[in-house]
């Protein structure tokens, strides 16, 4: 009996490291440890980082994008090669451009007022222009007061009777208007517009340039398309 004391304690001694070792394997096997090493404290803070947050989007401007627009109205047109004042004339205009912001626009113009003197021809006085506009008081919604400004060439064309018709050539033109957009649609706007157009008409040589000229009001169904 006391030799068996001695030889159990020896056994205990050899057992107790290898039940270290038994425990240690057993904690690496099982998945889910609740033991967490460095990098799955990286990882949690990886998880929330702002690198991993999606930049918003840039919202586009209402006034932004390809710029269409069409019009009709009226006005008086002045002819200077007339000698007979001011007369009544239809206007029509077409105008396709960009907008670059609320705050700016450029677009192509080509407008037509077309009219008649009774004691002679019926006339159509045109004009091309490049335009630039901007937004006098507006919101960012699309609506609001506009001013636009442009230079280019225009010319009057005659039409006496049914077979006489004659051109005269293009001279200097400058235009303009304020105009108010209504918006209807993110993407139509109504567009009342006051308009002025004016232009040189070349006479022949040795001789005193005539003038075109003409002011009124047209209703603009204008598109800004993204």
């Amino acid at each position: 009996m006391r030799a068996a004391v001695p030889a159990l304690a020896l056994l205990l001694a050899a057992a107790l490291p290898l039940r270290a070792e038994e425990s240690s394997a057993l904690q690496a096997a099982v998945p889910g440890s609740m033991t967490f090493g460095a990098s799955d404290r990286g990882y949690a803070q990886r998880h929330g980082d702002d690198a991993y947050v999606q930049a918003p989007r840039r919202l586009r401007d209402a006034r932004e994008g390809l710029l269409l627009s069409f019009g009709m109205g009226g006005g008086s047109t002045y002819l200077s090669s007339q000698n007979a004042g001011r007369t009544g004339a239809f206007d029509l205009d077409f105008r396709l451009g960009y907008g670059f912001s609320d705050r700016f626009q450029l677009f192509m113009d080509f407008a037509v007022d077309a009219g008649r003197y009774p004691q002679s021809a019926d006339f159509a006085s045109w004009t091309f222009t490049i335009r630039g506009q901007t937004v006098l008081i507006g919101d960012r919604a699309g609506n609001g007061l506009n001013l636009n400004l442009g230079v280019g060439v225009g010319g009057v064309d005659y039409t006496d009777g049914y077979y006489s018709q004659y051109s005269t050539s293009t001279g200097l033109a400058l235009a303009g208007g304020v105009s108010y957009d209504a918006r209807v649609t993110p993407w139509f706007a109504l567009s009342p517009e006051f308009f002025v157009n004016w232009h040189a008409v070349p006479n022949q040589p040795g001789l005193d340039d005539h003038v075109s000229s003409t002011y009124g009001l047209r209703l603009n169904f204008l598109w800004y398309l993204k």
